[in-house]
């Protein structure tokens, strides 16, 4: 199959390009070896490929470094590309595409948003570019779709042409199909001079071209109306409080505007489980796909809401130019912690879940930042968190004082705040002992504010969903079917519990439990509680303690319903639960199981903890392998033991 690239410089409308030619008929995956993300899709037959933004081929971030070496490689193969230019900012694009001249590839070139440049009454005279230049040129709207067919037609009949090599000097040879400039090449301090009077030459030569083929001599003009909300929106003042404004909308969105369609999900698959126990005489088959099947499934798509809702609305921060003012703000105060502005997005989205806020930290350039952001991004206060921490201080401060602001509130506010330091100074760690290859310098350029293209944050949402449920969603619902078994089967005949249900009913007529409940004791799940309950028990845990943080490790919120079955309380009774858990005593004593040195305990366990199987798979799926994940789990379960462990003994 023929293929054809799309090749720009970030903010150009690639991407909206690449949509309108494929539509939904395209696929997400990551390059070869690396988190990066590839997008290829089919036009009348003909593979187009959307290459990541690229500034300038003298490069060093590894979406740029993808970008470069493929363009190297077409330079030998001859594959053609289509060079899309921003029409507002022609002058830097069109530089770019000096680098790329250079090198003799089959080109066309599409000069983006065509509305925008009639709003400012700018002419390009086409055929003096095309005649300079030396290939097809075509403008276009990517948010309408107003010059596409042109386009089309130039695909389908493979009309590109080799564009002229304007800024090739004395010094440039082609071996091997490849040129050899010495622009290129200076990337060591002694040859910086050298490469920087390339620039100054391209940018002059361009300078010059654009005077005789634009009617506005100079693009800044363009800039203007973005600067004058620039003075506002990255103030050091007034910038900071807009940023924590949209942070909250866009926080409070995620969370709340999940809440109904995940409860519809929730709903959906509880009826399902209903008619599958109504349906169904074989207990067994019955439970395993009620609780096993539908559960695991359940699992998976009730994440997505959350997802969906979070890549719609930073698609529309990233559409319309925000995203990068948000980058800009919090540089400063994440960079003493070796991160950067790329960073605070992905860190906020964790306290809605961490699962899409590892996801959106595709956004960072930097790879030891990327992984430092993902490996510590499930230590912020995800709102799986929230169920624990609310039944255990409820535990704790059943009858608080002091109105609005009390004991409870204070509470959950000091754990957020400990995941947040937590996650930070993980971060800075975990980049410190990296051995992955940094770049230190990262280059932002503020693109200017537009209404964003709703056609490809909606294709870009559906598509990054679609990839977590088909990625992600594979382990989730394999390790269901598993803790499924665990917690449904025994080593024991049916008799033998008959029996000693029967004997515990008539022994311990004041703490009655239902079968379920007792059966669970003697499952798998029950005996490995029993197991791990001389290691837990410093902690002050005992084995139904220790049931609830292995069933937990599905999801953190678990723990919550784990307690209800074994208490025999449904889960929707939140406040029998607590009843139950308060007049729960320990074995040969008068003291609570649940007293506060035991809930601050099994708190900070759930602060640091990594029990959330749906993180460690994304993290598996954008690390690319299960040594971050296994490391996360091992690492953050280690500090949640020393940490748990050392309050229960101060406290206790």
């Amino acid at each position: 199959m023929d293929q054809i690239t799309l090749v720009g410089k970030p903010n150009s409308g690639k991407s909206s390009l690449f949509n309108i030619l494929t539509g939904l008929n395209q696929k997400i995956g990551n390059y070869s070896g690396v988190t990066v993300e590839r997008k290829i899709g089919v036009f009348e037959g003909v593979e187009i490929i959307d290459l990541p933004g690229i500034k300038s081929l003298l490069t060093v971030s590894p979406e740029e470094q993808i970008a470069k070496d493929a363009i190297l490689t077409y330079s030998i193969d001859q594959q053609p590309i289509i060079f899309v230019a921003n029409g507002l900012q022609l002058e830097d694009s069109l530089i770019l595409f000096t680098e790329i001249a250079d090198l003799q590839i089959p080109s066309a070139i599409v000069i983006n948003f065509k509305d925008d440049l009639e709003k400012q009454k700018v002419v390009i005279d086409l055929e003096k570019l095309r005649n300079q230049l030396g290939c097809p040129i075509h403008l276009m709207n990517s948010r309408t779709g107003e010059g596409v067919e042109a386009l089309k037609k130039l695909v389908i009949q493979k009309a590109f042409k080799l564009p002229n090599a304007i800024c090739r000097s004395q010094y440039d040879s082609l071996e091997n199909g490849v040129l050899q400039n010495s622009y290129f090449d200076s990337i060591s301090n002694n040859e910086n001079k050298l490469g920087e009077q390339n620039y100054l030459r391209r940018k002059g030569l361009i300078s010059g071209l654009l005077q005789f083929a634009l009617k506005q001599d100079s693009p800044e003009l363009f800039l203007q109306q973005s600067k004058r909300w620039d003075k506002f929106l990255i103030h050091p003042v007034f910038g900071v409080l807009a940023f924590l404004l949209t942070m909250l909308i866009v926080f409070q969105a995620v969370f709340y505007l999940s809440v109904f369609p995940m409860d519809w999900i929730d709903a959906r698959f509880a009826w399902l489980s209903s008619q599958a126990n109504n349906s169904i005489s074989n207990e067994i088959l019955s439970s395993f796909i009620s609780d096993g099947i539908l559960a695991g499934l359940g699992g998976v798509l009730i994440f997505i809401p959350q997802i969906a809702i979070l890549f719609f609305l930073l698609g529309i921060l990233e559409h319309s130019g925000y995203l990068a003012r948000i980058s800009f703000i919090s540089n400063r105060f994440l960079s003493n912690f070796g991160l950067s502005g790329q960073s605070i997005i992905p860190l906020m989205s964790s306290w809605a879940c961490a699962i899409p806020a590892i996801m959106s930290a595709r956004v960072i350039n930097d790879p030891k930042e990327r992984m430092a952001v993902m490996f510590a991004a499930p230590l912020m206060t995800c709102s799986a968190r929230l169920p624990v921490y609310t039944i255990l201080i409820g535990i704790m401060f059943p009858d608080p004082s002091g109105g609005f602001f009390n004991i409870q509130g204070v509470t959950l506010l000091a754990l957020y705040l400990l995941g947040t330091i937590a996650t930070l100074m993980v971060a800075w760690l975990a980049s410190k002992r990296s051995k992955i290859k940094g770049n230190s310098l990262w280059s932002l350029e503020l693109p200017i504010y537009r209404i964003p293209n709703w056609r490809n944050v909606f294709i870009n949402m559906y598509l990054k969903t679609k990839a977590f449920v088909n990625d992600a969603g594979k382990v989730i619902f394999v390790v269901s079917i598993i803790l499924w078994v665990l917690a449904h089967f025994s080593p024991k005949g049916k008799d033998f519990l008959q029996s000693q249900y029967q004997a515990y009913q008539i022994e311990n007529p004041e703490f009655p439990i239902s079968k379920d409940a007792f059966d669970l004791e003697y499952s798998y799940a029950g005996y490995l509680g029993k197991v791990i309950e001389p290691a837990i028990k410093p902690l002050g845990y005992d084995w139904k303690i220790g049931i609830a943080l292995i069933s937990s490790f599905a999801a953190r919120e678990v723990f919550v319903g784990a307690l209800s079955t074994i208490y025999s309380v449904g889960s929707e009774e939140e406040d029998l639960i607590k009843n139950r858990m308060q007049k729960e005593l320990k074995p040969n004593s008068n003291g609570k199981r649940f007293d506060v040195a035991t809930c601050i305990s099994l708190l900070l366990f759930y602060v640091f903890a990594m029990q959330c199987m749906s993180t460690m798979a994304i993290v598996r799926k954008e690390m690319g392998s299960w040594k971050y994940a296994i490391w996360q789990f091992i690492l953050f379960g280690a500090v949640a033991y020393l940490v748990a462990f050392g309050a229960y003994q101060l406290l206790s």
